[in-house]
């Protein structure tokens, strides 16, 4: 926090220096095991977006003719690795951050955090083009439009590619990227939603156009914004639970951004109207998110409600179950569970239908190996609960594991062991391939 004041006050930054400790602190919650530096950085990084939000919202001068939009120009150079041009202290900060990014990053992911920044500049310049639009008796953007260009300008993406690039060891990013950059987009429309909710009175004080200005009422903003959040937190989680840690960073971003909006405007911290609808009495979170919820988190579950929604899921076929899976249960109290955990039971991969792998456990040094002492398995149809599925059959042990699909990459699933009147409930989640235990 001294190194952000000192910053800030170097630069003569419009930023609040009551805000310092918030940037500071949510940096740090979003990647908690990087290293101060990285961290120093992605918190500079926000308070200049900060600033320059506040710059581009600040009222036309028209005695400085195209002084603005000059100075939006330089910004972008400046990004894209020009040198500083001139003595704009907003543009002397910028240069810091790209130099440091430039310096210990990784240069293919500085170039998509680059990518994202000017978008940023972009968007924000339409945004306030829109705003004047407005002000001079025109109409107000098109919600969709608005929403595109708000997903840009709302801070999620570039804060997020920042730490992507400052990251020491990112397992090959490219391969999901499209997932990523699919979940970062989910995230940023439903954080640009919940700024509207949380802003909507100091932002039409301001004359800014936001989506409950165009049209949305603040419930359809809220339940809008609950749904991006869980498409974001669907699309990452088969990399979260193999604690892949740019989707761990990406999903803890939009927590972090989620709740704050929830409980404050950071513009305004100690004077905003609050216009958040009331809490649900009967929220429209299914029973699948609910437990996928669950499986991110490591928290138990119902064994009723397993049973209720296994029973509604689809079945599965062999050709899905190939591949390494991640395990865990939604109890630790049952023998089963105990069981388990004394194995450091990792989880289960299938090679094919005649090899499967069922316990994958954890030696003394934390690495995954088979556990075969108890046998291997193999895969048959089975008739379970009046529908046939693919289910695994253990060698030598009288115990069948039936599975049910909650996406492709999470699974439902059950133990039925012989003489044990209760069922077993655990949950399977697909391990990235190139993360994934490879045989002996």
């Amino acid at each position: 926090m001294p190194r952000l004041e000192i910053w800030l006050k170097e630069h003569g930054l419009p930023v609040d220096p009551a805000l310092v400790p918030l940037m500071c602190l949510q940096a740090a919650f979003f990647t908690p095991w990087t290293a101060p530096e990285s961290t120093y950085q992605v918190a500079r990084l926000t308070t200049w977006l900060m600033a320059i939000d506040n710059v581009l919202d600040a009222p036309a001068d028209v005695t400085q003719g195209d002084g603005t939009g000059a100075r939006v120009r330089a910004w972008h150079r400046v990004i894209a690795g020009a040198d500083v041009s001139g003595e704009d202290p907003v543009e002397h900060a910028l240069a810091d951050i790209t130099g440091g990014l430039r310096q210990d990053g990784r240069p293919e992911l500085v170039a998509l955090w680059r990518h994202s920044m000017h978008r940023t500049l972009t968007g924000m310049r339409r945004e306030r083009a829109a705003a004047e639009t407005v002000a001079a008796g025109g109409s107000l953007p098109r919600l969709t439009d608005y929403l595109r260009h708000g997903a840009w300008t709302i801070g999620v993406e570039q804060q997020v590619t920042a730490l992507w690039a400052l990251m020491d060891d990112v397992h090959g990013l490219a391969p999901h990227l499209p997932v990523l950059r699919g979940a970062l987009r989910h995230g940023a429309i439903a954080i640009r939603l919940l700024n509207d909710l949380r802003g909507h009175h100091r932002e039409r004080t301001e004359g800014k156009a936001d989506a409950l200005a165009i049209g949305l009422s603040a419930p359809e903003a809220h339940d809008r914004a609950e749904v991006a959040v869980e498409a974001c937190r669907r699309a990452l989680a088969p990399l979260t639970a193999a604690a892949y840690i740019p989707a761990v960073a990406l999903e803890r971003v939009i927590l972090w951004h989620s709740r704050m909006y929830h409980r404050f405007d950071p513009v305004r911290p100690g004077n905003a109207a609050d216009i958040f609808p009331p809490p649900r009495k009967d929220p429209k979170v299914g029973m699948e998110q609910e437990i996928l919820d669950a499986i991110a988190s490591g928290g138990e579950y119902d064994a009723m409600k397993l049973a209720e929604l296994f029973d509604r899921l689809e079945p599965v076929d062999a050709g899905l179950l190939t591949g390494t899976w991640k395990g865990g249960g939604f109890e630790s109290a049952s023998e089963n569970a105990v069981l388990l955990a004394q194995m450091k039971w990792y989880g289960k991969r299938f090679v094919d239908s005649g090899h499967v792998e069922p316990l994958l456990c954890l030696d003394e040094n934390g690495k995954v190996f088979s556990y075969e002492e108890m046998g291997l398995a193999t895969l048959h149809e089975v008739v379970f609960r009046g529908k046939p599925s693919t289910a695994m059959v253990y060698d030598q042990l009288p115990v069948i594991d039936h599975f049910r699909r909650i996406t492709d990459d999470v699974l439902l699933c059950v133990m039925d062991k012989k003489g044990d009147p209760t069922d077993f409930y655990f949950h399977l989640t697909r391990v990235p391939e190139h993360l994934a235990f490879t045989s002996r």
